[in-house]
Parts: C-alpha cells; sequence; structure tokens
C-alpha cells in the first residue's frame, strides 16, 4: 500500500515542478501587451493617457483582465482585453469615446 501512496505522490510533485504550471504572465508585462494591442488598435496618433490596470486574474487559467485607457486625438476610450499566460493580448470590448 506504501508503493502507490509514493508513487502518487512522486507524480504530483512532477507536475507541481513542471514550469508550465507556473506559466503566468507578470503584470507588467500584460500591461504593456494590452496597452500595445489598443494602441494598434486605434491607431498610429494614439497614446496611453492613465496606467492600465490588471482587473482579474482567471485562476484556472491564469489569464488576466487588463484595461488600457487610450487616447486618440481628442478621444478617450476604455479598451478591455485578455492576457493569456504568454504575454499575447486578446481585445474583448471597447468603451467610449469620451470627450
Amino acid at each position: 500500500m506504501k508503493w502507490p501512496l509514493a508513487a502518487l505522490l512522486l507524480a504530483m510533485l512532477a507536475m507541481l515542478a513542471s514550469p508550465s504550471a507556473w506559466a503566468e504572465c507578470p503584470d507588467y508585462k500584460a500591461k504593456s501587451a494590452a496597452n500595445t494591442l489598443s494602441k494598434a488598435f486605434l491607431g498610429k496618433n494614439s497614446s496611453v493617457f492613465q496606467p492600465a490596470v490588471v482587473l482579474k486574474r482567471h485562476h484556472p487559467s491564469r489569464q488576466k483582465e487588463v484595461a488600457s485607457y487610450i487616447k486618440a486625438g481628442n478621444q478617450y476610450y476604455t479598451m478591455f482585453s485578455i492576457v493569456n499566460g504568454s504575454c499575447k493580448a486578446f481585445f474583448i470590448k471597447r468603451a467610449g469615446p469620451r470627450y
């Protein structure tokens, strides 16, 4: 009875030690990826007018929901995106424009 338990514990330890189990994009890289995607979406004359914010961290998938605040011309937008574990941002929606 001791061997199956030891094998199970060893297998669980190996899974926890694997790099893919802990793969998560750091907050500062997630914010940067979201800002880059948002600026590309709104065009060349867009800029960040307020720092991005990580709104949620989805625990099972380790994805983050990030809000970027972008100014394009004289209009202000809030852009929402999901950033995965490898720091790739995907657009969700945008709010705005505000003047």
